[in-house]
Parts: structure tokens; C-alpha cells; sequence
């Protein structure tokens, strides 16, 4: 038996973030869990769905873990996006990072590809280990909406600090915000400053 601790986060919302404006967000969901605030984020790390192959979700993680030590040394969180399910023992399912790989990760953000849809993760010891540290988790269906989109064209209009085959690592002058209600399941991250 393993007992972990829980978040248990007393902060409140007085605002309805599924009544926030689109335009001000790069994503919103209603699959998000965490609670609280996240700011002074200025970094995202994207695997983008450009060249996604998911033969290579393990050289992916290597090069996640490369950026996210560099990210630690200078004091760095980070937003962490991609297909699949961060943490899968399973390759063929998701990126295998474990959580020193992505230690300054402050959320993580679960995509789907047309061809590579794969249920979310919740409930893993990977995912407990994540709520334990407050980091927020959600998912961003295929079928994307009003209350569920990442805004792609604001990310790909953007000059990355490092592009490879795979990854695209943003950095921004302003910083962006987290916002989630866990109890109702609702999550949001600013554009670059925006609150």
C-alpha cells in the first residue's frame, strides 16, 4: 500500500473561467485537475503533432528531460504539452517521462492527434505523484470547442527559443497564468501576460 498526499487547495474562484474570453486564452478546459493558481510561467515546451511518430516518444522524453534540467538551473517553470499520456510505461501510449524528467513542469497538458487518440491518464501513480506537487493536469480533447481548445495558431505564429524534429520550446517576455477549479473541473492558461 502507498499513501501519498492529496493538494488540498482552500483557494476559491470568483470567476467563471468557462466565461473568460477565448481570445485572451491559449487553452481552456473542462477535463482539468488541480486547484489554485499557477503564475510566473514565461515557458512552454510543445511536442508538436507536426512530425509526431510515436516510435520516437522515447527520444521525445530525452530531449523533455535535456530541457527540463536546463529549465531547473535557471529557476524555470514550464508548461508541458503533448499527445498521448505523459508517464505511460507504454511508449506506444504516451511519452515515458517520469517525474524528475519534468520536475519544473507547473502543468501538464494531455493532447490528441486524429490518429493517436489515447484515453487520459488519470488515477496513475504517475498522476498522483503530479497532484502531490500541485501541478495541474489536463486534457484537451480531439473534438476541441469553445470550453475545450489549445490555440494552435497563437502557439505556431510564435519564433520557438529551440525547435527539433519533435519539440518546439517557447519563451516569453510576459508571463502567462494557470487558473483551475478542480471542483468543477474547469482550467485555463493566459497568453503571455494576461491574468
Amino acid at each position: 500500500l502507498q499513501i501519498r498526499p492529496i493538494v488540498d487547495s482552500k483557494e476559491q474562484f470568483n470567476e467563471n473561467l468557462n466565461e473568460l474570453p477565448k481570445e485572451d486564452l491559449l487553452m481552456r478546459t473542462n477535463y482539468a485537475l488541480g486547484q489554485g493558481i499557477a503564475s510566473e510561467i514565461f515557458d512552454i515546451v510543445y511536442v508538436s503533432g507536426d512530425n509526431f511518430n510515436a516510435t520516437q516518444n522515447q527520444l521525445c522524453a530525452y530531449e523533455i528531460d535535456k530541457i527540463n534540467k536546463q529549465l531547473t538551473q535557471e529557476g524555470r517553470n514550464y508548461v508541458l504539452i503533448g499527445p498521448g499520456r505523459w508517464g505511460s510505461s507504454d511508449p506506444w501510449l504516451g511519452i515515458p517521462v517520469r517525474w524528475p524528467n519534468i520536475a519544473s513542469a507547473r502543468l501538464i497538458v494531455e493532447t490528441s492527434l486524429n490518429k493517436y487518440q489515447i484515453d487520459p491518464s488519470q488515477g496513475t501513480h504517475f498522476f498522483q505523484n503530479l497532484t502531490s506537487f500541485g501541478v495541474h493536469y489536463y486534457t484537451i480533447p480531439h473534438a476541441q470547442d469553445e470550453r475545450n481548445f489549445l490555440d494552435l495558431d497563437f502557439l505556431n505564429g510564435i519564433e520557438p527559443l529551440y525547435e527539433d524534429k519533435y519539440l518546439k520550446h517557447y519563451r516569453f517576455d510576459e508571463a502567462m497564468v494557470v487558473k483551475t477549479d478542480g471542483k468543477k473541473g474547469v482550467g485555463i492558461l493566459t497568453k503571455a501576460g494576461g491574468n
